[in-house]
């Protein structure tokens, strides 16, 4: 079971490692067309090659011309710092030092534990791996939920990978990512989230699971519902990445975002879902709804449920589940570039052949086709 489980951690670590890559380049290209638009002029030269901007020359300028506090905006929207890592239960660090060490690009990489055992087992791990992981990953003694709240939007990226339910700590999380930052999260309370357990998935997750044959992507779909209602308290939104089953357990990656706005839409984007409990078809119908005749295009509370008392494949009654996440849970051209990056580098993946078959299957898992009752 032991060496089962540290395998299943290899499978873990390489793809988010792939996932990290991928994000990296992402946010690379959206701060030079970001850098464009905010300062067309000082982002590329005549021959159309990419010019650097002297940082505090630049601020100086803004600074004299617009406004001392302007120019810092300015500076801040057009500069492009290497990324800063947190990784929230680090346990020996092993993680968090993969980070470092293969993430071409990468910033400074936090390893929090409120263990003093595991910690000191973290420090000599990074001290083994020499000046490279020493420069980069800094431990923290602190418990991961209370040091999040105190840095409010710092990381641009967080990785939440703990021995069960990730559901204590999401609430701190979503505030911990920076904007247009990256969440990944792993839960492996697997019966909890299939159906074994459904008063104590609606504890933790506020959602009721269905057994089906589908339950696996039901599990997914529950935890992007769970991880957006904490987004939303703060104004804050998801965009899915990728969203796998893999072993004995699932794992999300998922972007947040901040806008009063986009988050009055998130009614839309979860709905409940009624299986028969003869044949197991089953309909979806969204929480929210949007009145047509409303230009401002506002969600408002949906009908009353339009499936009949009984199933008309077989007569049997209908059970409810949810809420669920009902929009893609993958970007399906993201996950096809991070599968080409992968091809490409394959012999830096202890678990390529696993990690490629997962990537290669994304663009077919969540794409059912589901029958909305409005």
């Amino acid at each position: 079971m032991l060496l089962r489980t540290k395998i299943c951690q290899v499978n873990n670590r390489d793809l988010s490692v792939a996932v990290l890559r991928s994000f990296i380049s992402r946010r690379r290209e959206e701060h030079d067309i970001r850098l464009r638009k905010v300062c067309p002029s000082s982002s590329h030269d005549e021959s159309g090659s990419r010019t650097k901007i002297p940082p505090k020359q630049h601020v100086d300028e803004l600074d004299y011309v617009r406004g001392r506090s302007e120019g810092k905006a300015l500076y801040e929207e057009t500069s492009c710092r290497a990324p800063k890592v947190l990784e929230a239960l680090a346990a020996s660090g092993l993680r968090a030092i993969r980070y470092a060490l293969e993430v071409d690009g990468i910033g400074e990489v936090i390893a929090v534990d409120n263990n003093e055992d595991a910690l000191e087992a973290c420090k000599k791990n990074i001290h083994h791996n020499g000046s490279a992981a020493s420069s980069k990953v800094v431990p923290h003694l602190a418990d991961a939920r209370v040091y999040m709240l105190t840095h409010p939007k710092e990381f641009d990226v967080v990785d939440l990978d703990p021995y069960g339910s990730p559901a204590a700590f999401l609430d701190s999380a979503v505030q911990c990512v920076a904007n247009g930052g990256l969440l990944m999260c792993s839960a492996t309370d697997m019966a909890v989230l299939a159906g074994g357990n459904a008063e104590v998935c609606f504890s933790k997750y506020g959602s009721y699971p269905l057994r089906g044959k589908y339950c696996h992507e039901m599990a997914l779909r529950i935890l992007l519902s769970c991880i957006e209602s904490h987004a939303i308290r703060h104004k804050r939104y998801i965009v899915p990445v990728i969203s796998v089953h893999m072993d004995f357990y699932i794992r999300v990656f998922v972007r947040i975002f901040t806008s009063a706005s986009t988050v009055k839409s998130s009614p839309l984007k979860l709905a409940h879902v009624y299986q028969c409990t003869g044949c197991s078809s089953f309909h979806l119908q969204n929480v929210g709804r949007i009145n047509s005749k409303d230009k401002r295009n506002i969600s408002l509370p949906n009908f009353s449920p339009t499936v009949p008392q009984e199933c008309s494949e077989c007569g049997h009654n209908f059970v409810m589940g949810g809420p669920i996440w009902s929009d893609p849970i993958h970007d399906k051209e993201w996950a096809a570039s991070i599968l080409s990056s992968v091809h490409t580098i394959s012999s830096a993946y202890s678990a390529y052949a696993k990690i490629s078959a997962i990537l290669t299957e994304v663009p077919v898992l969540g794409s059912v086709q589901y029958t909305y009752v409005y």
